[in-house]
């Protein structure tokens, strides 16, 4: 297999994952854990839990994000080298500080998110992210800078394929921006609860090329295409720490594709066993089913 250069734009973040005991609504005291699975912090984002699955796969990932030239910065960089993914398209000159992200999940299993982006000009493409974005052979779409977003949609030649990692994220997500990717995204990755978020944004039919990969929890995967919909079974385990599943369910989908060699179904399944493969490993021993 040849590799492919495949780039996944989105906010750099260090997560810090916290698990309640039970409901908080902002005032008086509650129980809980900090550091669930060891993230405080972890290197965290969808740009590096896609590329991560992109470069097991054999291809040249590039994380395209913003970090500041601080220890969380030189956090984030290790946690990519480490899992081969190229850091040329990394800017660490615009940003004053690297994001950081507060996950917080409630006992039933849904959670809040609590992001500081950093400061600085994070809304520019440095020239060395423009080059990478028009080399690229496909190019990966998640939650950043809408800016930034706006120009990767423009650079990007309209002759290769582009992901769409969505998410219910209306500051990075205004209502232009969401229907120019939907028009142009080839795939879409979504969970149920964002589902109606996409749909709201086509102005007119979908694209005749194009699939949604819509995620059910434990009921499993929607794959819905021009040849018709259909949902694949999950094997569900428990877990509190969901953090990155749809990333790298997404991530893996789109370096299996990039092979050529296999259906958008084979492509879903491995990517479903990605993500399975990387909340097994937090161990977790009680929670939500999750696929």
């Amino acid at each position: 297999m040849e590799p492919k250069r495949v780039v996944v734009s989105g906010y750099a973040t260090l997560d810090y994952v916290v698990q309640l005991a039970e409901s908080f609504y902002g005032t008086g005291t509650v129980f809980g854990e900090l550091g669930v699975s060891g993230a405080w912090p972890r290197a965290g984002g969808a740009a590096l839990y896609a590329s991560r699955r992109i470069a097991a796969a054999g291809h040249r990932a590039f994380a395209l994000t913003w970090v500041g030239d601080d220890g969380d910065g030189g956090h984030y960089l290790r946690a990519c080298q480490r899992s081969q993914i190229c850091c040329d398209a990394i800017d660490r000159q615009r940003a004053t500080k690297t994001p950081r992200c507060i996950l917080v999940y409630r006992p039933d299993g849904d959670y809040g998110c609590l992001l500081d982006t950093g400061s600085g000009d994070g809304e520019r493409l440095s020239e060395r992210q423009v080059e990478i974005i028009r080399e690229a052979e496909h190019m990966c779409v998640a939650v950043g800078p809408p800016a930034a977003t706006r120009a990767i949609v423009e650079i990007c030649s309209p002759a290769i394929p582009l992901s769409w990692i969505a998410k219910l994220d209306l500051p990075s997500y205004p209502s232009d921006l969401r229907a120019r990717l939907a028009q142009r995204a080839n795939l879409i990755f979504c969970n149920a609860s964002e589902r109606e978020f996409i749909e709201a944004a086509f102005e007119g039919s979908r694209p005749d090329n194009q699939v949604i990969i819509e995620t059910l929890g434990s009921a499993g995967v929607l794959i819905d295409g021009s040849d018709g919909r259909r949902v694949l079974p999950a094997n569900a385990i428990r877990a509190h720490d969901t953090t990155g599943a749809g990333d790298t369910l997404a991530g893996e989908v789109i370096a299996q594709l990039m092979g050529g060699q296999v259906s958008i179904d084979v492509a879903v399944e491995r990517g479903m066993k990605a993500a399975r493969d990387l909340l097994a490993s937090r161990i977790p021993d009680q929670g939500q089913e999750i696929l």
